[in-house]
């Protein structure tokens, strides 16, 4: 949940990338950290595997302005995308704000797609945040020729309709947007 710390007239708000392992989370996250300018972020921070592969979660503050005489800051992090990381994903949830799903747009993706989506579910209920917390869609990997449709990632992963985004991030295009989007219905929240 959102920290306001009234004294250092402060909020923190948390936004976590979740998807599949290999969805592009963390490349979304260090895309954005090359994009934004200087002083309006810190440091990507997160161990990672030799691979690459993300150990517990990546993190990119963000200073998004002043609302009502109060600095709010965002804080990006990245859950990991494997199955049997559920611990992991439900620490790195746990007080979030908002959630980005980040889709893989590869036909051989889908059902990891599914799966992670199930898992966001069931990790959002367990926390008591179903109801709490708003979801954007990040759809990447659109520059694959054989990309599925947005409408089949619509079917597959986003049933009520959220706004969702085509992106690729390693270029990177279509990652601003769903930050933008799920930020504003953060500190819509707040105000």
């Amino acid at each position: 949940m959102a920290d306001p710390r009234r004294s250092m007239r402060e909020i923190d708000c948390k936004v976590v990338y979740v998807g599949p392992a290999g969805s592009g989370k963390s490349t979304t996250i260090r895309a954005l950290h090359e994009r934004l300018a200087p002083d309006t972020h810190g440091p990507v921070l997160g161990p990672t595997e030799p691979d690459g592969t993300t150990l517990f979660f990546d993190l990119l503050t963000i200073e998004l302005g002043m609302l009502d005489g109060r600095s709010i800051r965002l804080q990006l992090l990245s859950a990991p995308g494997d199955p049997g990381r559920t611990e992991v994903r439900r620490t790195v949830l746990r007080g979030a704000d908002g959630v980005i799903f980040v889709a893989d747009s590869s036909p051989e993706r889908m059902e990891a797609n599914r799966e992670a989506f199930a898992a966001l579910q069931a990790d959002l209920a367990f926390l008591g945040l179903a109801d709490s917390v708003p979801i954007v869609f990040q759809y990447n990997k659109r520059d694959l020729p054989d990309a599925v449709s947005e409408d089949e990632l619509d079917r597959a992963v986003n049933p009520n309709g959220a706004p969702a985004y085509a992106a690729v991030a390693t270029r990177p295009q279509g990652i601003i947007e769903p930050v933008t989007a799920v930020s504003e219905q953060v500190v819509r929240a707040l105000a």
